[in-house]
């Protein structure tokens, strides 16, 4: 186990190496498979739009998306059915996916509360995805969980990005997935980083704003490394 874990962070090591380190200095040379831009100047306005285009299972071929500046008010799903992909943001601090449920109000046209699990701004489901360079939040009032970024998929990969939010700020949500965060900016106040994945962080800054937990770890019995 400990051999396919260090296989794997190696992996992804060569992986970030092989990924720019300011996206925006190669906008002009690189030709991206789809852009997307709030201004109307890409391919599309819209991210969910963006992913909702993508040819499903392309083998031996990665899809790149380029992120351009501008605030994306939108839940974001990438579908099981969407591999090998890089999102990659114009500007860290300035391509923002923002959303702002939380798990007391209630699921539109309902009576029924939303609960934290489809609280999430981002929803990453596929295999082999990657996300650089950019801000993903969830910006809800403090009134109860809030998930940012709610990941299911294998072999997910974020550099260089901040993922905000309060109480349960990214849920690593499948067990036996394998995912890894390098040089990311993460916040929260209690429990923020949770789930039952296991889980590689490089050099990354975690910042709780409450004297809380920072982690709840779910590993099952029979995994032997979580966080």
């Amino acid at each position: 186990m400990m051999k396919t874990i260090r296989l794997f962070v190696l992996s992804l090591l060569c992986l970030a190496m092989s990924l720019p380190v300011n996206a925006q200095e190669q906008t002009a040379e690189k030709k991206y498979d789809i852009v997307v831009a709030r201004d109307g100047s890409g391919d599309f306005r819209n991210i969910q739009d963006a992913i909702e285009s993508i040819r499903a299972f392309k083998p031996g071929k990665r899809t790149t998306v380029f992120i351009k500046k501008g605030v994306y008010k939108e839940k974001v799903t990438v579908h099981t059915w969407i591999t090998n992909v890089d999102f990659i943001g114009e500007s860290r601090e300035n391509t923002i996916i923002t959303y702002d449920d939380h798990a007391n109000i209630c699921i539109p046209g309902t009576a029924m509360k939303m609960g934290t699990f489809r609280t999430h701004t981002l929803y990453v489901q596929g295999n082999d995805i990657t996300f650089q360079n950019l801000t993903i939040e969830n910006n809800a009032e403090q009134k109860g969980q809030a998930v940012a970024m709610h990941v299911e998929g294998d072999r997910g990969a974020f550099f260089n990005c901040n993922i905000l939010g309060n109480q349960d700020t990214i849920y690593t949500g499948r067990e036996q997935t394998r995912n890894y965060f390098e040089n990311c900016y993460i916040n929260g106040t209690t429990d923020f980083i949770f789930g039952p994945s296991t889980v590689w962080f490089e050099a990354c800054q975690l910042h709780c704003k409450r004297d809380s937990y920072i982690t709840a770890a779910s590993t099952p019995e029979y995994v032997k490394y979580g966080y």
